[in-house]
């Protein structure tokens, strides 16, 4: 979902009031992707770090256990003051103690967070660490922070998270799926030989090169993951199931997918004839987009820069019935089509139109996919709680993680 201002209004043939939207649940507050959700550890030695180190431009387990887990930034952004007990930015000092943590097994587990955006050492990344004035050297050494894994001691288990929207490894990462147990990538495609393709191995299609042993390695630490709801607790709240007025609600940018621009094209058309299609003209703020579902049987969410996206599970918590184009990547826990979603094809000409008539002409089904569809989101996909409970089962043996190919 697309970040949006204030100052938006809804419009469509059928024009959503504030009255029809203003009785809905508030939004969740806004969740600091950087403050640990639970109370952190009593102060460490200064060169002490948790159990499991995190590195990387965002906190996941380091949010959800601060006693155990340890974040070492290495994003773009500069951290406000004073950092959170748990919270390290990357510099020479704390690659040296971090060094010597692995060396002396004092950690067991390091997680990479890759951050997205270009390379390092691409101009692009250089220009932004210079175009402010204050701290420019210290930006530039958190740039190389997640390439300094390189030369850790190989004595703690890997685990890579990456949530970008590239379905390609970047060959910057080579020595990470090489390095580590698993690679977990949301926008991972259903044939993933594509994610390797071209950066870590050639890009051409050939049988024998797929054949051989060390792409093979590779290709079998890969596993799915989901972007899931960013939640400040581990529950959602409670919540009644709301009076709906709209049946399709429509709000999303078309700049960053042709799927987008062919389905909105459509669902105007749709608009034409139906009174009960909304579509937003203009971006909405986060409260007012949720206020918008929460009020419509169904939600578009067709996908943008990724397949997988955080609208999908925002609809479904507020009881909206996410009506999302055929998934093209291997997918987590994932929303199924008739039980939690509806499906349809982006590729067939009216697809869509046929899948929302349809489903508007039987309400009794979509209550039973949308009250389905907010118990599994519940279940599976709260943000950072329930990625922070399944990479501790993987890592502790508990569990196996799912979408392994076949051997």
């Amino acid at each position: 979902m697309i970040p949006v201002p204030d100052g938006a209004a809804l419009a469509a043939p059928a024009v959503a009031s504030a009255a029809m939207l203003s009785d809905r649940p508030e939004a969740p507050r806004a969740v600091d992707p950087l403050q640990p959700l639970r109370p952190a550890a009593p102060p460490r030695s200064p060169h002490a770090f948790g159990s499991i180190v995190e590195i990387g431009g965002s906190g996941l387990l380091s949010r959800v256990d601060p006693q155990t887990a340890t974040l070492v930034w290495a994003g773009r952004e500069d951290l406000s003051r004073p950092l959170p007990p748990n919270v390290r930015e990357f510099g020479p000092r704390t690659f040296w103690q971090l060094w010597r943590a692995c060396w002396r097994y004092e950690i067991d587990t390091l997680v990479v967070i890759p951050p997205g955006g270009d390379a390092p050492w691409h101009w692009r990344s250089l220009r932004s660490v210079f175009r402010r004035p204050f701290g420019p050297w210290r930006r530039l050494v958190r740039l190389f922070g997640v390439q300094a894994v390189r030369l850790l001691p190989r004595r703690v288990s890997t685990i890579v998270v990456d949530s970008g929207d590239q379905r390609t490894i970047p060959r910057r990462h080579r020595f990470l799926v090489d390095r580590c147990t698993w690679y977990f990538k949301r926008e991972l495609p259903i044939d993933r030989w594509q994610a390797l393709e071209g950066t870590l191995m050639p890009a051409r299609p050939d049988p024998d090169i797929r054949g051989r042993p060390h792409y093979r390695r590779r290709l079998e630490k890969l596993r799915p993951l989901a972007v899931g709801l960013l939640t400040d607790g581990p529950t959602l709240p409670p919540m009644a199931f709301p009076e709906k007025t709209i049946g399709l609600f429509v709000a999303v940018g078309t700049n960053s997918s042709t799927v987008r621009q062919a389905g909105l094209a459509e669902l105007r058309a749709l608009a034409e004839r139906r009174t009960d299609i909304v579509i937003a003209e203009e971006r909405l703020l986060h409260d007012a987009d949720l206020r918008g579902m929460a009020s419509a049987w169904l939600t578009w969410s067709p996908e943008g820069l990724g397949w997988d996206c955080a609208r999908h599970y925002e609809a479904a918590s507020v009881y909206s019935v996410p009506v999302i184009n055929q998934p093209t990547i291997v997918r987590f826990q994932p929303l199924v089509d008739g039980v939690h979603a509806l499906h349809y094809d982006a590729d067939v000409p009216g697809s869509l139109t046929r899948v929302v008539e349809a489903a508007l002409a039987d309400p009794e089904r979509l209550r039973r996919i949308a009250v389905a569809a907010r118990a599994h989101v519940a279940a599976h996909h709260l943000t950072p709680w329930q990625r922070a409970e399944q990479l501790l089962s993987y890592r502790s043996g508990l569990a196996e993680p799912p979408g392994g190919i076949a051997q």
